[in-house]
């Protein structure tokens, strides 16, 4: 092979490959609405996006403090915590009260995602992941990055993610599932049970750290499927012969 050709080459894998980081992330929150609920835990591991690999010392967690106070929430424009949520989660009150404040703790995860943009730009951030994070955990993000930073001052949108690409696991396995009439739910606690994950995980569910792990292992499972099925199936110039299905 000719020196020109290879690099030729070595340029495509480049452009093909993604070499932007993944970071899986979880709230728990004291509400069922992302515009108004408060957070009470985040966790978030990093995964190499190549290897597929949890990235050294790529492990965030922490409580967040909510405003306990029903009123004072509400005069403070959100939602005041809800007995169920706190039933699910297993958080107290009391116990809530006496967590970091959010705005400590979302500045310790900036700073934990930023390590991961590796040429320290919005579009090499590293990519958003998580479990119905499309529908629930991006608003929040883009909450407190509002609140607390940081922000694309030219865009006025979160700058914490890639501004393009998120990985939401869950519409990735519906789009695996959608014909499988063996499944019949998709939330994690019926993914647990479908996929065999074992005691620790329905132990621990409902804890931001246990449903990132078990996020993290759902995507790297299917990542890692699509790239040995990319390896048989073509899909460049798949249309060229005029057989579209529309």
């Amino acid at each position: 092979m000719r020196l020109i050709d290879f690099w030729n080459l070595t340029i495509k894998v480049i452009r093909m490959a993604n070499f932007r980081d993944i970071i899986v992330f979880d709230f728990e929150t004291g509400g069922a609405n992302p515009y108004t609920c408060q957070p009470t835990q985040i966790a978030a591991v990093a995964i190499h996006a190549r290897k597929l690999e949890l990235q050294p010392g790529g492990v965030f967690n922490s409580e967040m403090r909510p405003i306990i106070d029903d009123e004072k929430a509400i005069e403070a424009g959100v939602a005041p915590l809800e007995d169920k949520a706190l039933e699910i989660t297993r958080k107290t009150r009391s116990e809530l009260a006496k967590a970091p404040m959010p705005k400590t703790v979302w500045k310790k995860f900036s700073k934990f995602c930023e390590q991961y943009n590796w040429k320290k730009t919005p579009y090499y951030a590293p990519i958003a992941a998580g479990y119905n994070i499309n529908g629930y955990d991006m608003p929040i993000v883009e909450r407190m990055c509002q609140q607390y930073g940081p922000i694309d001052e030219k865009k006025g949108r979160q700058k914490i993610f890639n501004p393009i690409f998120t990985i939401d696991v869950m519409q990735h396995i519906y789009c695996w599932f959608e014909n499988n009439q063996d499944v019949t739910g998709y939330s994690m606690d019926y993914m647990r049970d479908y996929f065999g994950m074992g005691s620790q995980s329905k132990e621990n569910a409902h804890d931001a750290l246990q449903d990132v792990k078990d996020t993290a292992n759902l995507m790297i499972k299917f990542l890692k499927l699509q790239r040995s099925l990319l390896k048989k199936v073509k899909f460049e110039k798949a249309f060229a012969d005029g057989n579209v299905y529309v």
